[in-house]
């Protein structure tokens, strides 16, 4: 069969990731997507050699984007997390690395760090009661004032393990660290010898506009780009996931300021299994999901449609009479419900999407590029059912105490198991 039929039957037969709202994962490849492997296919080579010409033109592509100047191609954003971390580390025990509580890092990754780099991590939780905008709202991200009490000197006390490296995540479960106080960590830690590295997964959501912002999507872009380039011009290394919002099939990047850094992550790579051969059968479509989706807003159904998804599942649920988690608003692709509030648990909230077409995770509401109107509206039914099933057993109930209404709310976790 030839090439163009096979991805025109592929796509036809593709399962639909319009109504799946459990991550932005989820997505499938677009047809561009899948036929940059077959149209780069003559210029594939061993890229443990620096010979996959699609690899190498994609690492270059991205340390221009980002301004840092070299870039390394992985598998997946952990391993680009675990070979920041040992390649800035450099040579282990015994060191620290200050992390977020709930961060990808420390959650998620296996506890690799302990494993790969021999590193001490220390999880801080942001300070909600000091780390407020104008008394009110809530910061869920870590600031400089989270961390410094966190830092270990290195003082030559040989009993503690001088922390070396500070890693941020952003976005951080929707919400985004501004720059100025990435720039704040950043110029704190450089003087005092800690490197700076940036779990950037969803750094793409970070950098768009909001959508109430109403930019036409050319020029959206074009904000996006100069905002990568701003937060990369902090951070001594950043990882950016392709699967993540972009919708290619797999691959992540580690970018990096210092070439001797990417040049131990090349080697650390082979150690984690990651030395592929042509890997430009995956390097090719990620290049397509950067220039389409980041770069060219895939003709205002890429990035900016996610977050205007993701606004009107947010206005629609306050509307509805629901809260979100506090401290959680929407700010890019993602919205926390509230459901303790409502009196609902997860599974019911998910078996009442199943029964209107929608996959979903509970609390969290992800959206991505590929959600469309139908799918939207799906999800608004899934809201208005959720909210009259609350109603419904408040109405059936005793009435709550002012204090246990104020427990009831969902707990902000990154812990669940199920999310990425």
């Amino acid at each position: 069969m030839p090439s163009q039929k096979i991805l025109e039957e592929a796509t036809r037969n593709a399962r639909a990731a319009t109504h799946d709202f459990r991550s932005d994962t989820v997505t499938l490849p677009t047809p561009s997507m899948l036929s940059a492997p077959i149209t780069s296919a003559p210029l594939f080579g061993d890229d443990t050699y620096h010979q996959d010409s699609p690899t190498t033109s994609l690492e270059a592509h991205i340390a221009s984007l980002t301004g840092l100047g070299h870039a390394l191609f992985v598998s997946t954003g952990t391993m680009g997390n675990q070979l920041a971390l040992r390649a800035l580390l450099q040579q282990p025990p015994p060191y620290s690395v200050i992390c977020g509580r709930h961060s990808h890092i420390f959650e998620h990754e296996c506890g690799m760090a302990a494993i790969f780099s021999q590193a001490h991590l220390i999880p801080v939780l942001n300070n909600n009661n000091s780390n407020t905008i104008s008394g009110k709202q809530k910061r869920p991200y870590i600031t400089l004032e989270d961390i410094i009490p966190n830092i270990v000197p290195d003082d030559g006390d040989p009993h503690g393990a001088p922390t070396r490296l500070i890693a941020l995540e952003n976005t951080f479960g929707g919400k985004i660290t501004p720059v100025h106080e990435v720039q704040r960590i950043c110029e704190y830690a450089h003087v005092r010898g800690i490197q700076v590295h940036m779990d950037g997964a969803r750094l793409w959501n970070a950098c768009y506009p909001p959508s109430s912002a109403a930019m036409p999507a050319e020029e959206a872009a074009e904000v996006a780009k100069r905002l990568l380039r701003e937060y990369c011009a902090h951070v001594d290394t950043v990882s950016l996931c392709f699967s993540k919002s972009l919708g290619a099939p797999a691959g992540s990047v580690l970018a990096a300021r210092s070439l001797e850094v990417i040049k131990r992550a090349r080697h650390l790579r082979k150690a984690l299994g990651g030395g592929m051969r042509q890997t430009g059968v995956l390097a090719a479509p990620a290049r397509v999901a950067v220039d389409e989706v980041f770069l060219g807003g895939a003709g205002g159904r890429g990035m900016l449609w996610a977050n205007e998804v993701a606004r009107e599942v947010e206005e629609e649920w306050v509307r509805l009479g629901g809260k979100v988690v506090e401290g959680m608003e929407q700010e890019t692709n993602m919205v926390w419900l509230d459901l303790g509030r409502e009196g609902v648990e997860g599974g019911e909230f998910e078996g009442i999407a199943r029964e209107e077409g929608v996959e979903a995770f509970a609390p969290r509401v992800v959206s991505h590029f590929q959600i469309s109107a139908d799918g939207l509206n799906a999800l608004k039914r899934v809201l208005k059912r959720t909210i009259e099933l609350g109603k419904s057993r408040a109405a059936a109930a005793p009435q709550a105490t002012t204090e246990q209404k104020a427990t009831t709310g969902a707990q902000f976790s990154y812990g669940s198991g199920k999310k990425n």
